[in-house]
């Protein structure tokens, strides 16, 4: 098999991954191997017979990870694709079949054809930031369900309760809940012993303690619940409360080794963008990854997924809407150093961004400020990957001095 231009296109799935072999367009050969040292063994005695094989298989998330890492270990360069950029561009009408092995051919046939870019191998750091985020979004989605859990709970026993703090979640409110689940628990305890409950917790000094203790009576001596203190759904409330402790000291772990293992100048570029801490810097970076491979600032947008779709039909060319072919989290994530960026401006911390965001809204015709916040992502990638570029801390100064060069 030795040849110029020998292609693997891999198919991969759950089990076992199809392979079909081209040499200068022609398919010559397809077989399925297992996806575990055997099956990849297979794989690699081919390779093996090949200068310079070319490579390229879909990004399938857990399935294609395994492959990816053996290909790395072996030193072999590939294209990994987006399974929807992948279905675009291998789209044929001819075939409408949806088979393994077509699959396989269809990917290699590309790569034959039209040669795509090969996969950025980053450092290790960041993949493990990645991983890490992954873990970090799943223990907060868990977070968000609980804190749903425990408000409908709470409507049974003590909906007052939701009236002690302005905001009614956090670690201090949780932990009032697990402790006074019930008005009844409240009004059976002596003001002292609730006082000297809330002192204990942290950062709760003894006069704050008497006044949300005071409050806490108050609030229990109108409460009207439907259920009693025996009642089953205190028993879930304390169970609720418990799992929403345990997924914020989650959160929190993850976070600061997160924090940790981030690359310190790329925090410090983050950072110094004003509304973005550490938490949103270090999120950032696990999506975006090694922010330096990228060449231009269109390259950060179509990453993430915020690069409008074009159609092109006869003479019409429209802009459709975003392609997301990048992860959702990373658009959520920027979408909240968006926001975060906003009230940094009206903490009296001025961005370039937010005036840009707040503009866009103002010109909306609509409520729904979407088409703003993609804009005023695309503002914010563009002024991450100027400040990777230049190697140099956010200006407020600077960046309206650009803008004005610009408009």
């Amino acid at each position: 098999m030795d040849s110029l231009k020998t292609v693997f296109g891999i198919d991969v799935s759950s089990h076992k991954s199809n392979v079909c072999i081209m040499i200068n367009g022609q398919n010559i050969k397809s077989y399925t191997i297992s996806n575990d040292m055997v099956g990849f063994n297979d794989l690699l005695s081919d390779l093996k017979q090949v200068n310079n094989p070319q490579i390229i298989f879909e990004a399938t998330g857990v399935y294609s990870k395994r492959l990816q890492t053996f290909l790395n270990k072996q030193e072999y360069r590939y294209v990994v694709m987006n399974p929807l950029e992948a279905k675009k561009k291998t789209k044929d009408s001819l075939h409408q079949n949806k088979t393994d092995k077509l699959d396989a051919m269809y990917l290699a046939k590309l790569q034959s054809e039209h040669p795509q870019r090969l996969a950025y191998i980053q450092s290790e750091e960041y993949q493990e930031l990645k991983d890490y985020d992954r873990i970090y979004e799943q223990a907060s989605h868990d977070l968000a369900v609980n804190k749903n859990r425990l408000h409908k709970a709470i409507q049974f026993t003590f909906p007052e309760i939701e009236q002690i703090f302005s905001n009614p979640t956090g670690k201090h409110y949780w932990n009032i809940v697990l402790r006074f689940p019930h008005p009844d628990i409240v009004l059976k305890t002596k003001e002292a012993d609730i006082i000297d409950f809330l002192h204990n917790l942290p950062h709760i000094g003894e006069k704050r303690a008497k006044t949300i203790a005071q409050k806490l009576i108050r609030l229990a001596k109108i409460a009207c619940p439907a259920v009693s203190t025996s009642s089953a759904t205190i028993y879930g409330i304390e169970m609720v409360v418990n799992n929403l402790l345990t997924k914020d000291r989650e959160c929190q772990t993850i976070l600061k080794r997160m924090a940790e293992l981030a690359p310190k100048r790329d925090m410090e570029l983050l950072t110094s963008i004003p509304g973005i801490g550490d938490n949103t810097a270090v999120r950032i970076i696990s999506e975006l990854g090694d922010i330096r491979r990228f060449t231009a600032p269109n390259q950060l947008n179509a990453f993430v997924g915020v690069d409008p779709q074009v159609y092109e039909s006869g003479n019409l060319t429209a802009h459709l809407s975003i392609s997301k072919r990048g992860t959702a989290i990373g658009r959520k994530v920027l979408y909240l150093a968006i926001r975060q960026a906003e009230s940094a401006k009206r903490a009296g911390n001025p961005c370039h961004i937010a005036d840009y965001y707040e503009k866009q809204k103002r010109s909306s015709r609509t409520t729904n400020y979407k088409k703003a916040a993609i804009a005023s992502i695309h503002k914010l990638l563009r002024t991450i990957f100027a400040l990777f570029k230049k190697d140099q801390l956010y200006s407020y100064d600077v960046a309206t001095y650009n803008q004005r060069l610009l408009s």
